[in-house]
């Protein structure tokens, strides 16, 4: 959108010019003629495309105005959709929040129950046995009546529900579908009983 301001401005480009001119002119360097007739003819140019402009928009509130009550009724629908969006996206972040938060606390649950076991004495194997069904591993798992547990990687499996719901609403091939890490991927299958993902 040209503006006043910057025909002013390409104005005052003028001006500085012819004065940075007068000045060569007394040094007997008179290279900025071209200059100044460049910057004239910007500036004739931009008021052209003013005047153009302004008949433009002009023209344009003339052809919208017979049809003002239903740009307003489809100005409203939009905005109202734009809202309803907006909510979801803020009911979405404080779900994935929540997830976040769970996770932690699970994951704190598991390295209290690792540190447990560990203080009572009961490694998940030892020299007569590779593994019972009941004692704390390495890396912070663990197993309990044969269960497997071990702390969940907060920000693999956000990424894996996100992963989830773009492959269910764009298809399998979507690049955000794939993400994977295959590591933590793996760690959430054998890790979180309830947490396992298939």
């Amino acid at each position: 959108m040209i503006t006043e301001q910057d025909i002013e401005r390409a104005e005052a480009r003028v001006t500085e010019m012819k004065e940075r001119g007068k000045r060569l002119r007394m040094a007997n360097r008179d290279e900025t003629a071209d200059a100044v007739r460049l910057e004239i003819g910007r500036v004739v140019e931009l008021k052209a495309a003013k005047e153009r402009q302004d008949a433009a928009l002009k023209a344009r509130k003339a052809a919208e105005r017979p049809h003002a009550p239903e740009l307003k009724k489809m100005d409203v629908e939009l905005s109202d959709s734009a809202g309803a969006v907006d909510k979801a996206r803020q009911e979405a972040t404080q779900a994935l929040e929540k997830l976040v938060s769970a996770l932690r606390d699970h994951n704190t649950a598991v390295s209290a129950v690792h540190a447990r076991l560990l203080a009572l004495g009961l490694p998940l194997g030892d020299e007569a046995v590779d593994h019972y069904d009941s004692g704390a591993g390495g890396a912070g798992t663990l197993h309990l009546g044969g269960q497997p547990w071990a702390p969940v990687p907060v920000d693999t499996m956000v990424q894996h529900v996100v992963a989830e719901l773009v492959k269910k609403e764009f298809g399998p091939k979507h690049p955000a579908a794939r993400v994977r890490d295959i590591r933590g991927h793996s760690l959430l299958r054998r890790s979180a009983g309830t947490l396992k993902i298939a």
